[in-house]
């Protein structure tokens, strides 16, 4: 499913909740989406944003509890992000949070929901980070799985093969600025679920500078049990 179709799921499931009590006697629930406007990415305000208030209109029409939606700029950022959050929540003006997706900028905005009280929804979080839901996210609720889903699912294709010996090669940013792709994100979960002890390299691959031969060629001596030399 994707990333619309789990928002437009979520706007349903507040709708089923607050379904039993006299909706047209309660106060909107104040839902505030929480994304980056930067339509470079696939969970840009301007992508999410048409698909929440599409659900919250056909809810309505319904005669479901009336749902205002709120939103605001993360940018991606763990600093302009959280400021956003704390923004929403100063004013009283967030029942729910949704989003953000962004990992650096959802982590310290579900610490702070978890604080505050209030439930947080998003189709991020995959970082095996989040499974542990005490003592700082047990507000949060993830639509979209853990990446150490996968590493389970590595494991059992080893288990069935019988492969023992494994390298990781995945792609993450050159400028650390940028923090962690989410290429390092889900191979960090398999790395944790092969008990970390692989070898493993990363590369960015937008960098005019990798030397694939070489990164090639060493994964080889870490991955099979008798090498195969590169003519």
């Amino acid at each position: 499913m994707g990333i619309l179709g789990q928002i437009v799921c979520v706007v349903v499931i507040i709708h089923f909740v607050a379904s039993e009590t006299n909706l047209s006697k309660l106060p909107p629930v104040r839902l505030a989406v929480l994304a980056p406007d930067d339509d470079s990415l696939p969970f840009s305000l301007h992508k999410i944003l048409p698909a929440v208030i599409y659900a919250v209109r056909t809810l309505l029409r319904q005669g479901g509890r009336p749902i205002e939606v709120l939103y605001r700029d993360t940018q991606c950022s763990s600093t302009y992000g959280p400021l956003a959050a704390f923004s929403l929540y100063d004013s009283g003006l967030a029942d729910i949070f949704l989003g953000p997706l962004c990992p650096y900028v959802l982590a310290p905005v579900a610490r702070y929901t978890s604080v505050w009280g209030l439930p947080i929804l998003t189709a991020g979080g995959q970082n095996d980070n989040f499974d542990h839901k005490e003592p700082h996210y047990k507000l949060l609720t993830r639509m979209n799985g853990s990446y150490s889903q996968i590493g389970t699912i590595v494991l059992q294709v080893l288990a069935k093969f019988n492969w023992k010996v494994v390298a990781l090669l995945f792609h993450n940013y050159e400028d650390r600025t940028r923090g962690n792709s989410n290429c390092y994100f889900t191979l960090g979960a398999v790395f944790t679920a092969l008990g970390k002890k692989s070898f493993h390299r990363g590369f960015d691959e937008s960098s005019p500078n990798t030397d694939y031969f070489k990164l090639l060629k060493e994964v080889s001596f870490h991955s099979r049990s008798k090498c195969t030399s590169f003519a």
